[in-house]
Formats: structure tokens, C-alpha cells, sequence
């Protein structure tokens, strides 16, 4: 293969690469790979940018063990914080904590009881907060739930500090903005790992209102994402967040979306429903472990289709975070309701997660033409405790990728970062060998492959630009150490990623 400016312009054997060149009195310069195998460019087709900024550059409580290694964290974590700013942990995990233990306003007023302390769950749906971060934003238990959120209390009504999907909003639109110095380094730091796992292109959400778990405190992203941009290596496919189209409509056409800019706005994300670890994914019946709900939808019918509607006719790609099997079904009836009433060739509509469906529900969203953007390391952070949580008759549904891709949809791959990693490998390993959780929906090597190349590619109407490696695509490459088709299935995961090419560069560190 040869790569010019920032295209490929031939492929082939080496002899004939040679040939090419000559002829056209074009100098190269070689690289030996030593027998490692060269795939395009990995795509994570849905990750949020400025998290995972904010992700680096506070307490991690990944792994956490008990409750005395979040209190260990939490504390180191105090004196890197300016008095000003609340000390902010994420990752927490509470269903991984020893039994008996949880993490809530009194546990957190006993590890730090002077200053205010804000708490992500891992799924990103839910926060916990201390006292003082009570007292300083007016919330008590006087105040109501939002639509589409709920705020957690104690068995004697007084609030317990965890805040639910929406009502996550309520803390958060109060929280200080972090300083610029802590703020600036963890920039500096926060995407060396997408080059390093071979990422080459991004799908970013971006909130451009308080729409969205992130409230208020998040409803600038889409304005101040271009300050950062050039941070970025990789190309972007920007899905923009928001109540209205405002927000993507001002990115549009503006100096992100030129037609030379590696950056493209063109599609627009709705929140329909949670997560299961927050218990708020709706689903048609009540969770195994937690009988008293089935989650709830975060927004009405009527508003989620007036919101698809305007995106449809605008031209934009709809991109709908559904989780739950009646929040998917919910979904794909507007769907069926919009594409009828308001038919459009090639929309490439789409559905975020779809994390569990029925072989009838998945039928129905394979007649429609929809996609689906999934991550297969939710498998690995959830397949403890997902059986016991959606009971043994329906855990085999969840991450159904087998019958998903037998009955034609277009499957592409993501992370969600910062909720997961952006660990590309492990994410093939889990989306064949699926950790051994429900091993008959796993995929085949090639398959998961085309689910971070060619079918991302396609689900960002960029198929023409990226995906494969062939002649006029963008020099986008990942050289691995051995090819994922030919080894074991079981080894994968032992698979290096020794060089990444963006746009005709070597970009990770290895060939810095």
C-alpha cells in the first residue's frame, strides 16, 4: 500500500508498489512490518469527548474493591482539587462492592464531610452527593422529581444523594467549573489512548443544551468542542445532543463543517430511556432483582417523535439511546410511525445500545432499516451481575449481536467512553468470545472487525472516505501484531496494536 498527502492511492504486492512509484517518479519511503498485519483504521462510532476529559482529571474508582478503597481514592484525590471545586469521583460501581456496602449521602458526609463531593456512577445515569453539596444547591425534600428523572431517598423519606437519570441535572447545573490548569492537562492527555488502540475516527456526542444526563453543567459541549479540536487527531462525526435542533444547526455549515474539515456534523441524539445498572432502562417487565420498577422512558412519545420528526425532515440521522426491550419497542413503533408517514431512501436511522430484544422486536428494526450502535465491553463490566439483575428467561436476549447481524442490520461498534474503554481489542475479544456470557450470539472475528471498520464506517455515511483500505480512501491504518482473522478466536485479546496511521501519519507514540 502506498499512502500520498493524507489518501491511499495504491494497494498491492510490493513488486508492483515499487512499479507504481517509479513510474510516476514518486519517492517512498518503506516500513518492514516484520510479518504484522495492516487493517484500516478502527472507528468508535459513539463516544463523548469532554467526559472524557473531565473522566481523566478526577477520582477513578474503576476496580474499586470496598468501600475502604473508595474512601483511600477519594481522599488522595482531595488535595489535587482547588478549594473552590467540588472533589468529583466517576466509575464508581456499586454493584461490584461487598455486600452490605453502598455508597450514599451518609457514607460520603463520613469521608468527607467539609466539602462537597459529587459521585458518577459507572453508567454515567446517576450521581451521589454529600450534604454539603445538598445545602449549597437548595435541594431537599421538598424538591420533586423531574420528568424523566427520579431523586432517591431513605426508607424515613430523607434524601439518600443519588440522583437518577434527569434528576442528575438538579446537582450538576450547580457544580463550579473545573479550573483551566487541571483542566488543560488532563486535555493534553485524554485521546493519546484512541491513536494507541488504533482508533483512527470518532463519532462525538456532544450536548448543545441541558438534554441529557450531563443537565445543565453540560449544555455547552457543542459550543466549546471546536476549542479542543485541534487536541483531536482523528476525524469526527459529530452527533449533537439537544431539545431542538439548534444546536446542530449551528454547527452546520460553520468552520467545523467545511468541506476540507475532518469534522461533520450531521446527526442528532435523542435520550428515549437508562441503563440497566441504574435500573431505569424500560423494559416490559419488572427487573429480576428489583421488582418494584421496569425503568421508565425519559421522555413522552409525543416529544420524541415531534424531536425525530424535525430531525428526519431536516435531513439529519436520528441516533436514539434505547436500552430496554419496551424502550427499543417504543422506539421502533415512532419509527415505523415517522418512515410511513414521512418515507426517505437511505436514513440510516439508529439506535444506541439496544442492549436486549426479542428475535420479533429485532425483526421489526431490521424491516425498518435501522442500525445499531453498540459496545461490546458493556458485556464485560455487566455480565457479573446482568443474569441475577434480568433473570435467567431474558439474560440470554441481552447483546443479542448473532441474531442482530443474522437478520441483516448494520452493526457497528463503540465505546462510550469515558464508560468504557477505548480498547479496541478487548472490544473484538468480548464481541466473539463474549466472556463466555451467552457464547451462541457471539460473532466471527471478520464480523467484529467490520463492526469498528466498514459497518461504523457506513452507520456515519462515510463509507466512501473510510472503512477499507482501498484506493482514494483516507490513509487511515492500524498495523496489528498478528492478523485477528487467522489466529485462535480464544486469542484476541493477546493482540497488540504496534502502529496507527491518521490521514498519511503515524500518530501513536511508537512513531512519534
Amino acid at each position: 500500500m502506498i499512502t500520498l498527502d493524507d489518501r491511499i492511492v495504491f494497494t498491492g504486492v510490493l513488486a508492483d508498489a515499487l512499479e507504481w512509484a517509479d513510474q510516476r517518479g514518486v519517492s517512498v519511503t518503506e516500513y518492514d512490518l516484520g510479518g504484522a498485519t495492516v487493517l484500516p483504521g478502527f472507528i468508535d462510532g459513539h463516544l463523548h469527548p469532554l467526559p472524557m476529559i473531565f473522566f481523566a482529571m478526577n477520582a477513578n474508582f474503576e476496580g474499586a474493591e470496598d468501600m475502604g478503597d473508595v474512601r483511600a481514592r477519594l481522599l488522595s484525590h482531595v488535595g489535587e482539587v482547588e478549594p473552590d471545586e467540588w472533589i468529583v469521583g466517576v466509575q464508581y460501581e456499586g454493584k461490584k462492592m461487598p455486600a452490605g456496602q453502598v455508597l450514599s449521602r451518609r457514607e460520603l458526609d463520613e469521608i468527607c464531610p467539609d466539602r462537597p463531593v459529587l459521585i458518577y456512577a459507572r453508567d454515567g445515569h446517576c450521581v451521589i452527593v454529600n450534604s454539603v453539596v445538598l445545602q449549597q444547591t437548595g435541594i431537599n425534600e421538598t424538591t420533586q422529581d423531574p420528568d424523566g428523572g427520579s431523586i432517591g431517598r431513605y426508607d424515613d423519606g430523607t434524601l439518600n444523594g443519588l440522583f437518577h437519570e434527569k434528576a442528575a441535572g438538579l446537582p450538576l447545573q450547580h457544580m463550579p467549573r473545573p479550573s483551566r490548569k487541571r483542566m488543560l492537562k488532563a486535555s493534553a492527555g485524554a485521546f493519546e489512548a484512541l491513536a494507541e488502540n488504533g482508533i483512527t475516527s470518532i463519532g462525538a456526542m456532544l450536548q448543545s443544551d441541558e438534554e441529557g444526563p450531563g443537565g445543565a453543567a453540560s449544555s455547552r459541549e457543542s459550543v466549546f468542542f471546536p476549542n479542543i479540536r485541534h487536541l483531536i487527531p482523528q476525524s469526527v462525526y459529530s452527533i449533537i445532543i439537544g431539545k431542538t435542533l439548534d444546536g446542530i444547526n449551528t454547527l452546520v455549515e460553520s468552520s467545523a463543517d467545511m468541506d476540507d474539515s475532518p469534522s461533520k456534523p450531521r446527526a442528532f441524539k435523542i435520550f428515549a430511556d437508562g441503563t440497566f445498572g441504574s435500573c431505569t432502562a424500560c423494559m416490559s417487565e419488572p427487573y429480576a432483582d428489583k421488582t418494584c420498577t421496569h425503568g421508565y422512558m425519559t421522555l413522552s412519545d409525543d416529544e420524541i417523535y415531534g424531536r425525530m420528526t424535525a430531525a428526519h425532515l431536516a435531513g439529519y440521522q436520528i441516533c436514539i439511546h434505547a436500552v430496554g426491550d419496551q424502550g427499543i419497542a417504543n422506539c421502533v413503533d415512532l419509527f415505523e410511525r415517522l418512515l410511513e408517514e414521512y418515507p426517505r431512501d437511505d436514513h440510516r436511522h439508529r439506535i444506541e445500545h439496544a442492549s436486549i430484544a426479542s428475535k420479533p422486536l429485532i425483526r421489526r428494526i431490521a424491516k425498518l432499516g435501522l442500525g445499531i450502535c453498540t459496545q461490546p465491553l458493556f458485556i464485560r463490566s455487566e455480565k457479573d451481575w446482568l443474569p441475577k439483575r434480568l433473570g435467567t428467561g431474558r439474560s440470554g436476549m441481552s447483546y443479542p449481536f448473532r441474531d442482530y447481524l443474522d437478520a441483516g442490520i448494520i452493526l457497528g461498534g463503540s465505546s462510550d467512553a469515558p464508560i468504557e474503554d477505548t480498547d479496541v481489542i478487548a472490544a473484538l475479544d468480548y464481541a466473539v468470545n463474549r466472556g463466555g456470557y451467552h457464547p451462541e450470539q457471539g460473532v466471527t472475528p471478520m464480523e467484529a472487525v467490520s463492526m469498528f471498520t466498514r459497518n461504523a464506517a457506513y452507520l456515519q455515511f462515510e463509507e466512501a472516505e473510510k472503512g477499507t483500505l482501498e484506493v482514494g480512501k483516507r490513509a487511515d491504518v492500524v498495523v496489528l501484531s498478528q492478523n485477528p482473522l487467522d489466529v485462535p478466536p480464544q486469542d484476541i485479546s493477546k493482540l497488540k496494536v504496534v502502529r496507527t496511521m491518521i490521514g498519511g501519519t503515524f500518530v501513536n507514540s511508537a512513531e512519534a
